[in-house]
């Protein structure tokens, strides 16, 4: 087992950045299924200490950053409005394990399946074969000439072009794993580009992302596969850890999501930046004020209108099991009220749904059939009006404190056993390495707040 509190460990991601790019001849097709605004969002430098120092705060029992400002996530709302993804939608569930050479041979028309896929018969596919479709043949081994798509071209090459775009942005920037490879088995969610579906990217990032923060915190690898450049921008948002000054679209966003004020132009000048000691350090003496807990207040407007959609804003206070494929994992809002300006309670019990399906891995069955195995989570999902959490209280400054003296005793305030002073930081001692905290002090005793019934 690898020892993530070792001062000099930091985490990894077999990370790449998109070999597409993106063309506005495209844009029609990325906009049906709602993938428009992150394929235009960019990408950036990933901070990994500042990546590893979080992490380690990551409680897999409660799906929340436990911090000595008590807990926080991100949530449904942090996807929708920073990254322009779509609330609403069917669940990102299908079939993994199937015959993907037919389905590439229908979209792309070629058939050299065992060039190009990892290995033959799985659902990953060698985002290389895909750039060579779209290069001059005289250059396609030539590494540094990536795909074109050429002014004017017929509609079945944008078709293509797209498809293959979006596969590198599912592989790159949304659910990427530590293959380094695409996905094969997004091909039926997106094939039909003249009657697209309308799919929860949201929720489906959220779950890879909860999934990737519970195999990090464990301890058990340098390498980490969640989505990395939201992750950067959330913290960012939220804390004045690392971040720098933007300086892009400092007079609005103008309808683009809230991620571009990240990912464009910015500078970090004096901020303290580098090791993972530091980081750790700065964590460890974050105060209440330091936290955008409500960085969205005032911008609604200006976000994509997408983000602007009716059903959004009860949407964000769901609560139950994100899914993607054979991942499911619990969201639960009433942990994180005051993200939300509301009234923050002692949280109530925590969702089984994590301690029963954080074993479940692809290989876990052999004919791959998530949707019978999930079925009580897509139906949860299906009827998710009837899973909205209901609180009018606003924020209550006096019960913070209360919830902050429940936190402080049963809570992680620290990952560590030793944190007193500057010292401890550089060789800490993990509080897991001792006795697992959570198991012996986390107490939920909240009840649980109204839900709606439809």
């Amino acid at each position: 087992m690898v020892s993530h509190l070792q001062a000099d460990f930091r985490l990894r991601a077999r990370n790449r950045h998109m070999c597409f790019t993106y063309n506005d001849q495209i844009e029609p097709i990325l906009r049906g299924f709602g993938l428009d605004h992150i394929a235009r969002l960019g990408s950036m430098k990933i901070d990994w200490p500042l990546m590893t120092a979080l992490v380690e705060r990551w409680r897999r029992e409660t799906h929340t950053f436990h911090l000595p400002i008590g807990e926080i996530t991100p949530t449904l709302e942090d996807v929708c409005y920073l990254l322009g993804l779509p609330v609403d939608g069917d669940p990102i569930m299908g079939v993994t394990d199937d015959n993907w050479s037919q389905a590439v041979v229908d979209v792309f028309g070629e058939d050299d399946w065992d060039t190009f896929a990892k290995p033959p018969g799985t659902y990953h596919l060698n985002v290389e074969w895909l750039r060579k479709l779209f290069v001059p043949e005289n250059q396609a081994n030539n590494m540094d000439v990536g795909p074109v798509l050429p002014p004017n071209s017929p509609p079945e090459v944008v078709r293509r072009y797209a498809i293959a775009f979006m596969l590198d942005l599912f592989g790159s920037v949304m659910f990427p794993d530590h293959s380094g490879y695409v996905y094969s088995m997004f091909l039926p969610f997106i094939e039909d580009v003249d009657n697209p579906r309308q799919f929860s990217w949201t929720t489906g990032l959220l779950a890879y992302l909860y999934r990737g923060l519970c195999n990090g915190s464990r301890r058990v690898s340098k390498e980490i596969a969640v989505p990395c450049l939201f992750l950067q921008l959330w913290v960012w948002t939220r804390f004045p850890i690392g971040r720098p000054h933007a300086t892009y679209f400092e007079n609005g966003l103008g309808q683009r999501p809230f991620g571009v004020r990240w990912v464009g132009e910015h500078h970090f000048g004096d901020v303290p930046r580098g090791s993972v000691a530091a980081y750790r350090r700065q964590f460890e003496e974050l105060r209440q004020a330091e936290v955008n807990w409500t960085p969205y207040n005032d911008i609604e407007e200006e976000l994509p209108e997408l983000c602007r959609a009716p059903n959004n804003k009860e949407l964000f206070f769901y609560e139950g099991p994100l899914i993607w494929f054979w991942i499911v994992e619990g969201y639960t809002t009433q942990r994180v009220m005051r993200q939300f300006k509301k009234n923050q309670i002692v949280p109530p019990p925590l969702l089984p749904v994590s301690d029963a399906m954080h074993g479940i891995r692809h290989s876990s069955l052999s004919n791959d059939d998530w949707e019978e195995v999930h079925a009580d989570s897509i139906a949860t999902w299906d009827a998710r009006t009837q899973h909205i959490v209901v609180n009018d209280d606003p924020f209550d400054n006096k019960r913070w404190n209360q919830y902050m003296a429940w936190f402080n005793k049963h809570g992680m305030r620290t990952v560590f056993w030793r944190a007193s002073t500057a010292k401890d930081l550089n060789e800490p001692q993990p509080l897991e390495d001792v006795a697992d905290p959570i198991n012996r002090t986390y107490n939920p005793q909240g009840e649980r707040v109204q839900q709606t019934v439809s």
